[in-house]
């Protein structure tokens, strides 16, 4: 399948790049709770930005924000032990 100027999409967004690879091999449903508990705030972003994304963008967007976030953690506790 081509993209809207012909170049060859991938068969998943997931082997895009190191990003979307990474999201790719995260068990989403280790973060479905987490998301489920979020999905009041995720979707008022949603309604404030019409058609701006989609969902499961919203959903990547989220679970590489919370990686993130743990990662920032792991190295904070890591600097005071």
């Amino acid at each position: 399948m081509n993209d809207a100027y012909g170049r060859p999409m991938p068969t998943s967004p997931y082997e895009k790049n190191e990003t979307m690879r990474m999201l790719g091999m995260q068990a989403f449903k280790n973060y479905f709770g987490v998301i489920k508990e979020a999905r009041k705030g995720l979707d008022e972003i949603a309604e404030a930005r019409p058609h701006s994304f989609a969902k499961d963008a919203v959903d990547d967007i989220f679970v590489l924000g919370y990686i993130y976030g743990k990662r920032a953690d792991r190295a904070r506790r890591k600097r005071t032990s």
